[in-house]
């Protein structure tokens, strides 16, 4: 991951100091203090260059990369944003236009610290419950009002060991007493240890008809420099045995039934598909194998769960007649300004419900963070779901 943004963080690193500095220190006369100016800029590119080389992420280096991001957003953005001002408003000779680039540049660069400052802080932390309504006219009537909370992207590497925030999540989701919670996958950011200090508390997530989870790109611990393919599988293999010793119900391209009377829908969990470089895993054919066409003269309903909200246009519109997808993988991007997403530039389906005709995506922002613990605007999320069974 820092390889590929790697660029980014040089020029942005570089740059903006050496125009500041031609700009406000070199005219200067003095000694050679000057030169400390550039002091933080190049210490934190030497650290990118070090977590570019050597970038793997066991638990230890995965923390020194939150920190670098959590200093490189706070200084170097705040210190680009202040240059683009002062660079923009210096495009004219007017005097006056220059003194509000400039103090449009320090009010850009405050105001990004306090978002950093937030993000880093009660962002991460700050669970929202959202009620959405899912209505289907192939809805079977006995599953009218059926509620699902669905929980994605956990990134347990998140909270650092501590089952505090994790608590709080179990504590909410069964306040909801929902009929099925789903999670749709990145329950883990690198290793299946992860897991391990949240094994009791999660394993009192309750619903009437269980927990149901897939795997998402971040599962396959594609993150860390393994000794040996083997040892990656193995790793892959523990977290999978983890979900299924808490009692949830793993879906690898399978499906199972949920039945009300003489009503039934069918839940069905893919493996990753993503676009590269993330992981293409999952065998939708295989994993509707099975499930008749229709009930009762409609179509059978069917639930998908799929961690990358891009295989429903890939592969879930085109080659199925699935009537509803949850996915996650997205995170909103995690930001939030002024109303707008920038996650939105990228991706066309990133948060909340899609519809093609009858058929629907909802994607949720999910509730951790990779890479950077950092939230604001986007927090996390527990998604309540009501099925409703009308056009």
């Amino acid at each position: 991951m820092m390889l590929r943004i790697f660029i980014l963080i040089f020029l942005l690193t570089v740059i903006p100091p050496v125009y500041l500095y031609r700009i406000y220190i070199k005219p200067r006369k003095g000694g050679h203090w000057r030169w400390i100016f550039f002091v933080p800029n190049i210490m934190i590119l030497l650290a990118a260059i070090v977590l570019t080389v050597f970038e793997t992420y066991t638990p230890h280096n995965a923390e020194i990369t939150n920190w670098f991001f959590t200093l490189f957003t706070g200084y170097v953005v705040s210190e680009s944003v202040f240059a683009l001002c002062v660079g923009l408003s210096r495009i004219f000779r007017s005097r006056a236009i220059r003194n509000v680039g400039l103090a449009l540049g320090v009010l850009s660069a405050v105001a990004n610290v306090y978002i950093i400052a937030v993000g880093t802080t009660y962002g991460k932390n700050h669970i929202e419950l959202k009620q959405h309504q899912l209505p289907h006219p192939a809805l079977p009537q006995s599953f009218d009002g059926y509620r699902i909370v669905h929980l994605s992207d956990l990134h347990l590497a998140s909270y650092g060991g501590k089952p505090d925030f994790v608590h709080r999540l179990v504590s909410l989701v069964n306040q909801q007493q929902p009929d099925l919670i789903v999670v749709t996958g990145d329950l883990v950011s690198y290793h299946a240890d992860e897991l391990l200090p949240y094994l009791d508390e999660l394993k009192q997530l309750r619903a009437r008809d269980g927990v149901v989870s897939i795997m998402g790109n971040h599962d396959y611990m594609m993150y860390i420099k393994w000794p040996s393919p083997s040892d990656r599988e193995a790793c892959i293999s523990k977290l999978q045995h983890l979900q299924r010793s808490m009692g949830w119900n793993l879906l690898l391209n399978d499906h199972l039934y949920i039945r009300r009377g003489q009503d039934s829908i069918a839940i069905v969990g893919v493996e990753n598909d993503g676009n590269p470089p993330f992981p293409q895993r999952a065998d939708l054919p295989h994993a509707l194998k099975g499930i008749p066409a229709t009930h009762e003269g409609l179509p059978f309903f069917k639930i998908l769960l799929s961690h990358d909200p891009s295989h429903w246009r890939r592969s879930v519109l085109p080659d199925t007649d699935i009537q509803i997808t949850l996915s996650g993988h997205t995170h909103g991007g995690q930001l939030l300004i002024g109303g707008f997403h920038p996650i939105s530039l990228v991706s066309s389906e990133w948060a909340g419900t899609y519809r093609e005709g009858p058929r629907m995506l909802f994607v949720s922002t999910g509730l951790g963070e990779a890479l950077f613990t950092f939230r604001y605007g986007v927090w996390p999320e527990i998604d309540v779901l009501t099925l409703q069974k009308r056009s």
